[in-house]
């Protein structure tokens, strides 16, 4: 199998067979070509990841991705994302926005505040294997994904 650009599928984790991208992946360009068209757009993409307080029952683990392009766009809408503005801290998520000013593409995993604390745990875990998954496609990798920071601060 090959990714839409031509290039030879990337082996994933065993932990990926259950993932959403795992097989969508193929109707995309390979993570090398996103990468290259961020980098190619002077797009620093980046992939922020934090615990938001969303009603006084409800909380997420979110994934904000800031600064794309329309293909790496178009594979984050696949999976789940939407675009929002951006959020501004734990209590202030993005709202929803009308153009592109501002708008990341976001992902929320909601969980009420009681839920059992293995739930939460299984939880953090698909959160850390999508935001290793979203480093392949970051033109500076892994390093481009924040954790407890919003996009743009700094």
């Amino acid at each position: 199998m090959t990714y839409r650009c031509g290039h030879t599928l990337q082996p994933l984790a065993h932990a990926f067979e259950q993932h959403e991208a795992f097989l969508i992946r193929v109707a995309f360009p390979c993570p090398a070509c996103i990468a290259e068209i961020s980098r190619r757009a002077s797009l620093d993409t980046q992939a922020y990841v934090n615990m938001q307080q969303l009603s006084p029952g409800m909380a997420a683990f979110v994934i904000e991705v800031d600064q794309t392009h329309d293909e790496f766009g178009k594979l984050l809408a696949a999976i789940g994302y939407a675009r929002r503005g951006r959020s501004r801290d734990e209590l202030t998520p993005g709202i929803e926005v009308v153009g592109d000013d501002g708008c990341v593409w976001r992902k929320e995993l909601w969980f009420a505040t009681n839920t059992d604390p293995r739930h939460v745990v299984a939880l953090i875990q698909h959160v850390k294997l999508e935001a290793s998954w979203l480093g392949g496609y970051l033109s500076r990798g892994l390093a481009a994904v924040q954790y407890f920071a919003f996009p743009g601060e700094g």
